[in-house]
């Protein structure tokens, strides 16, 4: 049976799409970290539409690279503005201030 635990949300490239960041795995198994790219369809509510799946190795990997990131682009506001759709989104940067 797989396992999973939704770790956060990050806002998308426009209003009516969003990252979702997802712990999956198998019971006895390392769990991977999962990327879903998300959009909204209406009525049908939010549908992922692609799945990049991380091995527990890359992680660390992934986090070097952000951590290589020019720090304006890093930590600056997503520029995009919050819709309904968007109430349950969690922003990562409150997540990791409440986390520490």
């Amino acid at each position: 049976m797989t396992l999973e635990k939704n770790l956060g949300s990050l806002l998308g490239y426009s209003e009516e799409t969003r990252v979702e960041l997802v712990q999956v795995g198998e019971a006895g198994e390392t769990p991977t970290l999962e990327l879903r790219l998300k959009r909204f369809a209406g009525e049908l509510g939010w549908q992922t539409h692609r799945r990049i799946r991380l091995a527990a190795g890359q992680i660390g990997s992934l986090r070097d690279a952000l951590n290589l990131m020019d720090p304006d682009a890093r930590d600056s506001r997503h520029p995009g503005r919050r819709s309904d759709q968007d109430s349950n989104v969690i922003e990562l940067t409150a997540l990791r201030r409440q986390s520490s």
